[in-house]
């Protein structure tokens, strides 16, 4: 018969722990974000930016990545990506240094800029239009990296968690549980839960 033990006969068994004071965990998000700016620095922000800025609003995937115009000039991102040491096509469990770029990740770190493009534009994104209900109140979220911003109020991560779930659902996906930890993460630090 399985019998589960008291903490006291654990303690009798192994002994007790105490804490070490310098003992602290650590987060699994391998995502420095100084550590990517310092490098997309070195690099060419503004078309970096650009990149990010089609990939969330078009979409990305399925090793595609799209391309975008500046005045006659046609860019392919997929270029980029090879120009600047850009990590693309990894798989799902890839082990990421902390100031590794992927095309999420430029989602991620441009996502005040994506959001900027959205409204000065008025643009529809594919997240928005493919999605979500259209409701235009919260067209400038729908967007990928969108979880990500800081002052998103309950109500805009509640649409969009809504947004991705529908996302999820007709794709086979699951999307929505990494959003709920980035959402989650980002209630602690304020005090509040979506």
């Amino acid at each position: 018969m399985t019998k589960y033990l008291t903490e006291k006969e654990i303690n009798q068994i192994i002994g007790e722990i105490v804490f070490d004071r310098n003992f602290h965990t650590m987060s699994q998000d391998s995502y420095n974000e100084e550590a990517i700016a310092v490098k997309i620095a070195k690099m060419n922000p503004t078309e970096l930016c650009y990149a990010a800025v089609n990939m969330a609003t078009v979409g990305f995937g399925n090793q595609k990545y799209g391309q975008f115009r500046v005045g006659d000039n046609i860019i392919t991102i997929q270029n980029l990506f090879q120009k600047y040491n850009i990590k693309f096509n990894n798989p799902r469990s890839a082990i990421l240094k902390e100031d590794d770029i992927t095309a999420q990740r430029l989602c991620r770190f441009y996502r005040y800029k994506i959001r900027e493009y959205i409204l000065t534009n008025k643009i529809d994104t594919y997240l928005y239009r493919k999605y979500s209900d259209r409701n235009p109140k919260y067209k400038h979220i729908c967007f990928r990296g969108a979880e990500y911003l800081d002052d998103l109020s309950r109500e805009e991560q509640e649409y969009l968690l809504g947004v991705i779930k529908n996302m999820d659902s007709k794709m086979g996906i699951n999307v929505a549980e990494r959003v709920v930890r980035v959402f989650d993460a980002k209630s602690v630090s304020k005090g509040t839960k979506i």
